[in-house]
């Protein structure tokens, strides 16, 4: 098995330390609590990767990768287990000049059999083809060909001359998958139309799902993926995730969860612009014992870190802007090759400026499946979210909050000592980004914490806000933390005497009794104050039933928090857990705190808002414990209300946070993914990182796997029906 998982119920008396060894799960015991459904500890073998690294990584080099970094890919792929790995194109010669592309832009036979021989292995080897990109004499005859798999990619206007070709190459021996590209432009309308033909006409094996422009949200890919498995029950659909806004292995989660089969991932996500859904990151969630993760990160190590030296993929400002708008990644990927990545400002800048012209950065006639030639009178969808999403996804909702976490949870990373001049900095950009509340420190007891281990934010004296904020006569409310058995009543003021508005008292749900009372103090003492239950991923459903009840009867706090502290919560447990607390406290407003360590933060904070939470934290740049938290300008832009302004983030950023991270580490990793996966506090994630082991991926697995003595995993069941989901319609 490749993780053990725990079920963590936390005894600790701060929400920075792990909890108790007492709390490891005996042998043969589930190793999730029961808010997770089984389809989420165990595996589904009818599942199967494509591995897209060299075909969708090739797009950000042109497929110039050498001999030997391809056949380690090939080597890691063979030996994880991965189903198929797609190793680039059939391509026409008259498309493309071999002087500008790689090899694998075409896969000639003798190309592919320099890397892998005769192939005598389990894994099967696929390529795509684009509509408009290849001709029929381009595609070999399966038996003079080493590939098994052929995906022709089309838009919905091609679907007529894809199920052409896709029967051809049926014909012709070979496993096949229509892949139906930028899907969040199409009307629903052409989507069905597409997928009525295709279940008609078409005989491909496969039919995919794709996110092109990492535009989709959860809920669309379960309404879309509920339609395709429907409407095609003698296909096995698949699904490709972008990660422009990084949601694609959160989409690929929830199109597995929906009866996809098929799911695509890439090598450290080495894909198109923001890049792919992370093959590692799948195999460690489908749970499948046949997969093996270990070689994946060990050619991450040998090879990836030194590729992206000279290769640049991955999230940044222009991919978050480009995926959120829906529009494809084209401008983004210009700008970044002009060696402007972090300059996140210039993009905004044109790009608002640009919003309406649409002025191209750069020739995208080459390399770039998602852009065809088009004829002039071939039908457009307009650059406007397709009727796939509801309105709530392109209108605002006034009464969600935004509470910055900067400074409070990103302290967590290096004791609070931030200089006055970044508080203040952060302070003045939340300020100018019109942000609801800066959560900026704790109040804590002296007698708890040692001063002179810490910075100034962990106690939050009223002479140290002063300096930074004055008399803050702005919009902007600033709230404190304060840990149960880490503060007393007392070790709060009163409201007159200090510039806080707001008290969020944490807890874990063994504590509850005494947050109650700490809430109650600070609302008498005229405090807005929030209740943050933590750790909630590691509690069943009675005992959170029981922390609801309690609140609900004897609490007087304004405002409820599922907070997922170690990361581990999937948007399926942030859609169930809104909906209970939202049922069990209808006075109360609910919110929503996410941490990054399986890179589900923004996503589960999506699903939260959609499901009726009204106040959601961020941190610039996700600055925060271990892989940080949802980032705020995400956030900013994704909730589209006219009085955030995402540019004062920008500038604070480029001045303050992005130097910051060249020396403070935080963000996904693989040690924080191993936490999130095992549902573990990451404690030990984050002192391997400190000792200068961050890129250690395989050291960190190895260790984790010496301490791990029993295997705990149930025997995984086989198949589990679709038609029992347990899982309520996504709304429309």
């Amino acid at each position: 098995i490749i993780f053990s998982g725990r079920l963590c119920n936390p005894t600790t008396m701060s929400s920075e330390e792990p909890p108790s060894k007492s709390a490891k799960v005996a042998a043969g015991a589930q190793p999730y609590p029961d808010i997770y459904r089984e389809c989420f500890w165990t595996y589904r073998p009818s599942i199967k990767v494509v591995d897209c690294t060299i075909r969708d990584g090739g797009l950000m080099n042109q497929w110039q990768f050498t001999d030997e970094f391809v056949r380690a890919v090939y080597t890691a792929c063979v030996e994880s287990g991965v189903d198929y790995m797609e190793i680039g194109y059939f391509s026409s010669e008259n498309k493309f000049n071999r002087a500008e592309v790689g090899p694998w832009r075409f896969c000639a036979d003798a190309d592919v059999r320099r890397i892998v021989g005769d192939n005598d292995t389990g894994l099967k080897l696929s390529a795509m083809a684009d509509i408009g990109r290849v001709d029929l004499q381009d595609i070999p005859m399966k038996k003079d060909s080493l590939l098994t798999l052929l995906r022709i990619a089309c838009y919905d206007y091609q679907i007529e001359e894809a199920i052409a070709l896709a029967n051809t190459c049926v014909d012709r021996g070979y496993e096949v998958s229509v892949n139906l590209m930028a899907v969040s432009k199409v009307k629903e309308a052409d989507i069905d139309r597409c997928l009525e033909k295709v279940h008609k006409e078409c005989r491909a094996h496969y039919f995919y799902l794709v996110d092109s422009f990492g535009s989709l949200y959860g809920e669309q890919v379960r309404v879309l993926a509920r339609k395709y498995v429907r409407k095609l029950p003698n296909m096995q659909i698949g699904f490709h995730g972008h990660n422009n806004q990084c949601c694609a292995f959160a989409n690929t989660v929830d199109a597995v969860i929906e009866g996809v089969n098929l799911v695509d991932g890439s090598i450290m996500g080495l894909g198109r612009g923001a890049g792919n859904t992370c093959t590692e990151q799948l195999l460690v969630f489908l749970k499948n014992p046949k997969y093996k993760v270990r070689p994946l990160l060990q050619v991450i190590q040998s090879h990836f870190y030194e590729l992206r030296k000279t290769v640049e993929w991955g999230l940044s400002i222009p991919y978050l802007l480009s995926g959120a708008n829906n529009e494809h990644p084209r401008d983004a990927m210009a700008w970044e090759a002009q060696g402007k990545s972090k300059d996140g400002i210039g993009f905004y800048d044109k790009f608002v400026k640009d919003k309406e012209q649409r002025v191209s950065l750069g020739d995208h006639s080459v390399g770039d499946p998602d852009v065809p030639t088009i004829p002039p009178d071939a039908p457009r969808v307009p650059n406007l979210n397709s009727d796939i999403y509801r309105k709530e996804f392109f209108t605002y909702r006034p009464m969600i909050k935004i509470v910055d976490n900067t400074i409070r949870d990103g302290g967590l990373m290096n004791n609070w000592n931030f200089s006055t001049d970044f508080v203040r900095a952060v302070y003045q950009a939340c300020v100018a980004a019109g942000v609801d509340y800066m959560d900026i420190g704790y109040f804590t007891d002296e007698s708890t914490v040692d001063r002179t281990k810490v910075g100034p934010w962990r106690f939050c004296d009223d002479a140290l806000l002063r300096q930074i904020v004055r008399d803050n006569k702005t919009h902007l409310k600033l709230a404190a933390m304060v840990d149960v058995g880490r503060a007393r009543a007392s070790d709060i003021p009163h409201k007159k005497d200090t510039m806080i508005d707001m008290v969020r008292v944490s807890c874990y749900s063994h504590q509850l009794e005494e947050a109650i009372d700490l809430a109650n103090s600070a609302v008498e003492k005229g405090f807005e104050v929030a209740v943050m239950l933590m750790a909630v991923s590691c509690i069943n459903w009675a005992d959170i039933d029981s922390c609801l009840d309690r609140v609900a009867s004897r609490c007087s706090c304004h405002a409820f928090y599922l907070v997922d502290s170690y990361g581990s919560l999937y948007c399926e447990q942030v859609e169930f857990l809104v909906r209970r607390y939202m049922s069990k406290l209808p006075d109360r407003v609910i919110g929503f705190h996410g941490h990054n360590n399986l890179q589900m933060a923004f996503a589960n904070s999506v699903q939260a808002i959609c499901e009726g939470a009204n106040l959601v934290d961020g941190s610039i740049m996700g600055l925060g414990r271990a892989a940080g938290n949802t980032p705020l300008e995400n956030l900013l832009v994704f909730l589209k209300n006219p009085k955030y302004k995402l540019r004062p983030i920008l500038e604070v950023m480029a001045t303050h946070v992005q130097p910051l991270s060249e020396t403070l580490l935080w963000g996904p990793s693989i040690p924080y993914l191993i936490a999130g996966e095992r549902n573990e506090h990451p404690a030990a994630s984050m002192a391997w990182e400190a000792s200068g082991k961050r890129l250690d991926g395989v050291g960190f697995l190895d260790l984790m796997r010496a301490q791990d003595k029993q295997k705990i995993w149930r025997s995984p069941k086989p198949d589990y029906s679709n038609s029992a989901l347990g899982r309520p319609e996504p709304r429309r």
